[in-house]
């Protein structure tokens, strides 16, 4: 998948390869021609201010805005799917122990093994989310290229402040 953002701030996307847009634009259909299909501002949407900014980095001049590979977003967005991931197990789990009867004593060994092994997956958890974030902040700390911050202003776009 790609992202286009365009100037007013506009997000769209294209279900396509890099590749094949790339042989379009080689055959006469630019990037700016292709099926974009416009997404969502709302909350559900991704925030154009993200793709702006991996866009910078990450993309390609696609004359009527930036065009970044939906790679580089998805690895910016996965630390708050992972987050929010987590939250529902948690919701889930505080709900089951609200439920779960007292065990027998019998049980006691089994629901023990079955804590160790939560506590265990709440920990690969954590080092996933960590390790997320930590792709994440790779991906927008890298340095903003000068190129993609022309064709952006000559597309008409203004710079982020910060």
């Amino acid at each position: 998948m790609l992202y286009l953002i365009t100037p007013d701030g506009f997000v769209s996307t294209l279900q396509a390869t890099l590749g094949d847009v790339l042989v379009d634009a080689r055959r006469g259909r630019p990037l700016s021609q292709q099926a974009w299909v416009s997404q969502d501002p709302g909350p559900a949407g991704i925030p154009a201010e993200t793709v702006l900014a991996v866009a910078l980095r990450h993309g390609l001049d696609g004359g009527i805005g930036l065009v970044v590979h939906g790679g580089f977003i998805d690895q910016v967005l996965e630390p708050e799917r992972l987050r929010a991931v987590e939250r529902n197990q948690n919701r889930i789990a505080a709900q089951l122990a609200a439920i779960a009867p007292e065990p027998r004593f019998e049980d006691r060994d089994w629901h023990r093994q079955q804590r160790a092994i939560a506590e265990e997956a709440r920990q690969a958890a954590g080092g996933s989310i960590r390790q997320a974030e930590k792709t994440a902040d790779e991906v927008l700390s890298a340095p903003v290229k000068d190129h993609l911050t022309r064709a952006w202003e000559r597309a008409g776009g203004l710079l982020p402040t910060s």
